[in-house]
């Protein structure tokens, strides 16, 4: 008896499976790459603020990010977003498209 025709249907089968799974560690390996990358950046952007760069500057030096700065008078809110397109079918629905990566750090106001 041959079971090539088998083996072929069921590897049809799994095969949409496993590429899902596939873009779906991709997509993840991607974000969690921009956070690292934000966070490494959100130590020079707190160090160049803290230092009395202007934050137009700031966001010329940094312009693939989205920076956005408030004060609240005791503190600064510094957070830094980007945007995420992710290549797994169905992942725009779960997550939106593009999907936003963000990274906050609070600065104490020094006056």
């Amino acid at each position: 008896m041959n079971n090539k025709g088998q083996a072929l249907i069921e590897f049809v089968l799994i095969l949409p499976v496993f590429i899902l799974i596939l873009f779906a560690i991709i997509d993840f390996g991607i974000i969690f790459n921009t956070k690292s990358n934000l966070e490494n950046d959100s130590v020079d952007i707190v160090n160049l603020f803290k230092n009395g760069t202007d934050s137009t500057d700031i966001d010329k030096m940094y312009e693939d990010n989205i920076i956005e700065i408030s004060d609240d008078g005791e503190y600064y809110k510094i957070k830094i977003s980007m945007e995420v397109k992710l290549i797994t079918p169905g992942f725009n629905k779960l997550f939106g498209d593009p999907y936003i990566v963000s990274v906050e750090r609070v600065v104490p106001n020094v006056k």
